[in-house]
């Protein structure tokens, strides 16, 4: 009787004291300002102009900027996007002598507005601003997306359909993980300052807010715009969030008999993950902890759907067992575990990434 060599592959990322639940493996749309830009291409069979032209209906423009010092591109104006994209240059705020202009059919742009001589925006914060603006458009769940300093992102794949950013999509199992990284300083200005945790939405109202040249916090135009742009290609085209906030990820593998896996101790914490393998063969991670702790893991397959629930008690300080059934083989695939644990020193999250070859 021939064996097949078993392997398991365990990425793990930590995450410490993060008080908000993370959504469960949710596609998200993006493109960037490049795509916007391009009158040939198209998104899901769509041309780019059409896409633009649905995204602003009568009544409800793309306003750049903050009251007083704003720019409405209303229904008609499409073209003048279309036109502006991408941008490029200094990103500052709006020069100009205008107050709260509206561009339409006519493409008139305000005395100022920043564009060079072939239309383009002459300004790169307004070209990514515009981008994010209408890419929540394009994607509304984008809109109330929780903006963590680091997000993992993997693209998808389109189901029968064959179109990306709807219900069937699934995750890429053999695609690279994209790591977006918001800049510190950004994040900092939101909780110390703003003393909120941020969503996308706030994000792009804070770019506006740079361009009319509202209180910002300090923080200059070049550093906003890094964000914005990072969030534009943060699900570029359609990309599952399969993680935030990971401090570090820590490659762990077994070898064929299930032996020999190495300690990951992840992050500044006592909080660390062991792979192994059961006695009866089933995967395992070994979850440390320096306190008595209540925990809860949970198991999902790519498609998001929990497959088994590993732990949902309160555990001893030490090593604890987050062990797959055993009374039934999963087939070989991409798992996701998040595990969380509470205890007097706080809460933390653990995601690891378990690939399976059987």
């Amino acid at each position: 009787m021939r064996f097949k060599r078993s392997i398991l592959v365990v990425f793990v990322a930590l995450v410490v004291l993060v008080p908000t639940a993370l959504p469960a493996q949710e596609c998200y749309t993006t493109l960037d300002d490049a795509v916007w830009g391009n009158p040939h291409r198209s998104f899901n069979g769509v041309p780019i102009p059409t896409i633009i032209d649905s995204l602003i209906p009568v009544g409800d423009p793309i306003v750049i900027g903050i009251l007083g010092r704003s720019v409405a591109f209303a229904d008609g104006g499409e073209m003048c996007i279309l036109d502006g994209l991408p941008g490029g240059g200094r990103p500052w705020a709006l020069t100009g002598d205008f107050v709260d202009a509206v561009v339409d059919t006519d493409c008139v742009l305000p005395a100022g507005f920043p564009v060079n001589n072939k239309g383009k925006f002459k300004n790169a914060l307004l070209g990514e601003t515009m981008a994010l603006s209408l890419n929540c458009r394009l994607d509304p769940d984008l809109f109330d997306l929780d903006v963590t300093p680091v997000m993992l992102t993997v693209e998808a794949l389109p189901g029968e359909d064959g179109l990306y950013g709807t219900a069937d999509d699934s995750l890429c199992a053999d695609c690279d993980t994209m790591t977006v990284r918001m800049p510190a300083e950004l994040m900092s200005a939101f909780e110390d300052s703003m003393g909120i945790d941020p969503t996308v939405g706030d994000v792009l109202a804070f770019a506006n807010t740079s361009l009319g040249g509202g209180e910002t916090f300090g923080l200059t135009g070049k550093t906003i715009w890094h964000a914005v742009s990072n969030l534009n290609r943060a699900f570029k085209r359609a990309r599952f969030l399969v993680s935030a906030e990971p401090e570090t990820i820590v490659p762990i593998v077994l070898d064929a008999d299930g032996v020999g896996g190495e300690r990951a101790n992840v992050g500044s914490t006592s909080l660390s993950l062991v792979a192994t393998r059961t006695a009866s063969g089933a995967p395992a991670l070994h979850l440390n902890l320096p306190e008595q702790s209540y925990v809860r893991a949970v198991a999902y397959n790519i498609a998001g759907r929990e497959v088994a629930v590993l732990a949902d008690r309160v555990v001893p300080g030490g090593e604890t067992v987050l062990e797959f059934p055993a009374d039934r083989r999963l087939p070989s695939g991409v798992y996701f575990v998040r595990a969380e644990t509470a205890s007097s020193a706080g809460t933390a999250r653990l995601a690891a990434k378990v690939v399976i070859l059987r």
